[in-house]
């Protein structure tokens, strides 16, 4: 009945049974009474049994005491509390009873008045029992969604990725296992704060699951990395490599579609990295996830390739470029690398400017391009080093060549940049070198103006004292660089040779061309245009101003000397 409490009553008398049901009723109890011990210990194994039981000392087949024993090697979520009811009333019987795991005792012929109250107490404590179970419950529930799920997606994590990977190696159902990294996660939660980051994932996450819906599982396995893993059916036409192919592919399309994060349209890459999880005897599940993330890892330092699948191959490949990173470490000390100029031009064709550019002649490898060493040079740290070099070897050229008064460029990494002695290391090496500084132009890209824009500014600042100009490399690539670049003492920007390639013939280039040539305009502030091959693309940014030509249409980059003479 509703609101009413459950209660067991096990006594073989009828009129103390009688007695119980009827005061019981009139306390606000739903009573049930049972004859012997045996039926009492089966009505108590029920689902939603009562949780509060009278039961008598004496009772044919089993005691009080023995139901008591049994009833507490049973397995309950809120054990239930159990009073004795005996005509025995010595010290020794009482503890006798608690001793066996009653909760109380209560002598017969009972006080109305005082089973009620006892009553009462085991209603508290089976309501406090049940408070605390549910908070254990809760406390397990959050436990396992803490050790098992993301707290920012509720996707599952790396440790039940693993543990799903692990199943399917004990099956025999072939799987896809691919892992997504989001480009420049790191840049979007800086521009845009941590909460915007946040909806990101959120976001992200939804949209990977609306790629592969209840066909497979999707992960959280680090800040900015998911993570697919699809069984792949009997029924599913292709090679595994084209199976994979056509997954990152519907990722790759269902990333096109902006996401909204702060009233702001936000585009986002992804790098991917899969391997083929054929359950395989001796291959322990670790192992599939490694190949994994080594694919991962190939693809974000791959230019080009979005997806990789993982190959035993490009495990060699690392190991090479372990090798190169050595080497490259050795070649910066024994004279094997050399500084190029590649010059630049005016619309007059006159040439104004040049960059600096490094090669690396290796003794057995031959030239190694600096598409090849640079990104080695970056992820390693290497830049650091191979960027003091040449603004070393810069500063000997410009002391060479004083009276061609020709400024140069020099790249300037983002690591090297960043660094709390760069100033003063910059300050010491064009002193020593005894080089005019007037004629360096440091040439960043924008991801280091949202470093920590005050202490870019600051650095900037201090530099441009001694002379030193500024050039935003790459420009267009990046993100809302717009929004410091008025506050910035930069005196050019270069366009990136990607948007260079296609115009005059792609309206989406020449739309980007022109809003660049508008802002410099704007702004007063020098243009140089990277990767100029042809005439037409020549005669297209002519029509827009003054700027200045950089590419293999003028020259290729050549031994300072030869450039100099130009001069």
């Amino acid at each position: 009945m509703d609101g009413e409490i459950p209660l067991l009553i096990a006594d073989d008398d009828p009129i103390t049974g009688l007695l119980l049901l009827e005061n019981a009723k009139k306390w606000g109890y739903a009573p049930v009474l049972v004859q012997d011990g045996k039926e009492a210990l089966d009505f108590l194994k029920k689902e939603d049994s009562p949780k509060i039981a009278i039961l008598d000392w004496m009772m044919p087949g089993m005691t009080g005491l023995e139901l008591v024993k049994q009833i507490r090697e049973l397995s309950f979520e809120v054990p239930p509390y159990l009073i004795i009811l005996t005509s025995k009333n010595e010290r020794e019987d009482v503890v006798t009873a608690l001793g066996n795991g009653a909760d109380d005792f209560i002598v017969k012929p009972f006080d109305p008045m005082e089973l009620r109250a006892r009553l009462g107490v085991g209603r508290r404590i089976v309501g406090l029992n049940q408070k605390l179970s549910g908070a254990i419950e809760e406390a397990k529930r959050l436990a396992h969604f803490i050790a098992h799920y993301d707290q920012t997606t509720g996707l599952p994590n790396y440790h039940t990725l693993l543990e799903r990977v692990s199943e399917i190696c004990m099956g025999s159902t072939p799987a896809v296992l691919l892992f997504i990294d989001i480009d420049d996660f790191k840049t979007i939660n800086q521009v845009l704060g941590i909460d915007a980051g946040d909806l990101l994932l959120n976001y992200f996450g939804a949209r990977l699951k609306e790629v592969v819906g209840d066909t497979a599982m999707v992960s959280r396995i680090a800040a900015d990395e998911f993570a697919i893993l699809k069984p792949v059916s009997k029924e599913e036409m292709g090679t595994p490599e084209e199976i994979i192919e056509e997954l990152a592919n519907q990722i790759t399309n269902v990333l096109k579609r902006p996401f909204i994060l702060k009233g702001e349209e936000v585009t986002v890459k992804a790098s991917m990295g899969a391997t083929w999880l054929d359950p395989t005897p001796g291959i322990p599940p670790d192992e599939f996830m490694r190949r994994a993330d080594f694919s991962l890892r190939r693809a974000k330092n791959s230019s080009e390739e979005r997806a990789v699948v993982y190959d035993p191959e490009l495990e060699q490949e690392l190991k090479e470029r372990f090798a190169l990173e050595r080497e490259l470490d050795k070649a910066i000390d024994s004279g094997e690398l050399t500084l190029f100029l590649q010059p630049q031009f005016d619309t007059q064709s006159k040439m104004v400017g040049a960059e600096a550019l490094v090669r690396w002649q290796h003794p057995q490898k031959g030239l190694v391009p600096p598409g090849v060493f640079i990104p080695v040079a970056e992820e390693s740290g290497l830049i650091i080093k191979l960027g003091k070099w040449v603004l070393e070897e810069t500063c000997k050229i410009i002391v060479q060549t004083k009276k061609s008064q020709l400024p140069i460029a020099v790249n300037i990494s983002a690591k090297q940049f960043n660094r709390e002695e760069f100033v003063d290391e910059v300050k010491e090496i064009v002193s020593i070198k005894g080089a005019d500084p007037s004629r360096l132009i440091f040439e960043v890209t924008e991801s280091l103006l949202i470093q920590d824009v005050h202490s870019v500014i600051k650095k900037m600042e201090e530099l441009a004292k001694i002379g030193i100009r500024f050039s935003i490399d790459d420009f267009g690539t990046g993100y809302s660089s717009l929004m410091y670049l008025k506050r910035l003492p930069i005196s050019e920007i270069k366009i990136d040779r990607s948007f260079i390639m296609e115009i005059p013939h792609d309206e989406n280039d020449v739309a980007i061309v022109e809003a660049i040539c508008a802002i410099a305009k704007s702004m007063n502030l020098e243009l140089v245009a990277e990767g100029v091959e042809t005439r037409e693309q020549i005669d297209f940014l002519r029509s827009k101003g003054e700027i200045t030509f950089q590419g293999y249409f003028f020259s290729k980059p050549r031994p300072w000397r030869e450039v100099i003479e130009l001069k």
